[in-house]
């Protein structure tokens, strides 16, 4: 327990810091409104879960210095309701909340370290970032210089996201900041079906900072919510 508070005081500093990779790919475009600009389109959101999910998760969490700790995650996709929370791996609950259809975020237990703002908020960010499709509903599609396929959401924010289809069938997920730094890096393996969905059995969350970390999830379950 006592290393499990240590990574995540890091955890928490590594929400503030400013060094981050900088640079925004080059795409060179392809139609959106094209027979191959919307093929990309189509693969790009077939990379998140459309239906309402309840997933266990593993995860591995490993600072940059190799701190680092397991616990269990349990997210809920619920449409536009998004449920998280943590627990050890002897199943005590360290952490719950709920991000509303209004994105007001309501946390029913968070136990220290976990009891911060800036973790629920980081956390939720990281959370939507692996689940959600972003909300920019006319992305640009284009190809890196070696012909990978993406497509890149600009957000509200500034924020831009950009999907990337791998040759091998696993998905990249860059998140970069209104200065075009990276602040996230997502890989999703290898998927399997999962009553009409496809489901990542492995994903892996990088935060790129001074404090940087990264996210190893495995797979335990799936169960579509049914209503």
């Amino acid at each position: 327990m006592k290393v499990f508070r240590w990574a995540m005081v890091f955890f928490l500093l590594s929400s503030c810091s400013t060094k981050q990779i900088t640079g925004l790919p080059e795409l060179n475009d392809v139609n959106s409104a094209d027979i191959g600009g919307r093929q990309i389109q189509k693969s790009c959101e077939h990379t998140f879960v459309k239906g309402q999910y309840q997933f266990v998760h593993s995860i591995v969490f490993q600072m940059a210095n190799g701190h680092g700790a397991t616990v269990i995650g349990v997210t809920v996709l619920e449409g536009d309701i998004l449920k998280t929370g943590l627990m050890g791996v002897e199943g005590f609950v360290l952490f719950e909340a709920v991000l509303s259809r209004e994105k007001q975020l309501e946390v029913s237990r968070a136990l220290p370290p976990f009891d911060t703002t800036e973790f629920a908020s980081g956390l939720m960010r990281d959370v939507q970032a692996i689940f959600y499709v972003p909300t920019d509903k006319h992305p640009r599609t284009g190809k890196l210089a070696d012909g990978t396929p993406v497509c890149r959401y600009l957000e509200d924010n500034d924020q831009i996201t950009d999907i990337i289809l791998n040759v091998d069938g696993s998905r990249g997920i860059n998140v970069y900041d209104m200065g075009h730094k990276k602040s996230r890096s997502i890989i999703v393996g290898s998927r399997i079906p999962v009553d009409g969905e496809m489901i990542p059995e492995a994903l892996e969350l990088k935060a790129h900072g001074l404090q940087g970390y990264t996210l190893h999830m495995t797979l335990i379950s799936a169960e579509k919510i049914d209503k």
